[in-house]
């Protein structure tokens, strides 16, 4: 649920409840009927808070297909494109170790000349 979803982020975060709130420019009480699910905020809003949360609309909403993790993870690092392949090649790998898949598209394949 939403209520839980912003208060699980804004705990992760460090933050208060009065904290976020300063920083949304709402009073206190407000953000706090959100995070006990007396009232949900408008979507403009939720996006508001991804960003103080350093989290992502989807997640907060309840949409997270797991994948956000992962690719929040890869962009705190810089990637040559040497590592981006050979971590598309290490899960290709593991995909097709378990099954997952039949048959996946290779990393940026070779032209012949």
């Amino acid at each position: 649920m939403l209520k839980d979803n912003i208060k699980k982020a804004r705990l992760d975060a460090g933050l208060t409840q009065l904290e976020v709130a300063e920083k949304l420019g709402v009073a206190q009480a407000q953000y706090a009927r959100w995070e006990n699910g007396g009232r949900n905020p408008k979507d403009d809003t939720v996006e508001k808070l991804a960003e103080i949360l350093n989290t992502s609309f989807e997640i907060l909403k309840g949409r997270d297909d797991g994948l956000e993790e992962i690719v929040s993870l890869l962009r705190e690092h810089e990637l040559t494109e040497e590592d981006k392949n050979q971590i598309i090649s290490l899960l290709q790998d593991f995909l097709i170790n378990n099954s997952m898949y039949d048959e996946l598209p290779t990393p940026n394949p070779k032209k012949k000349k």
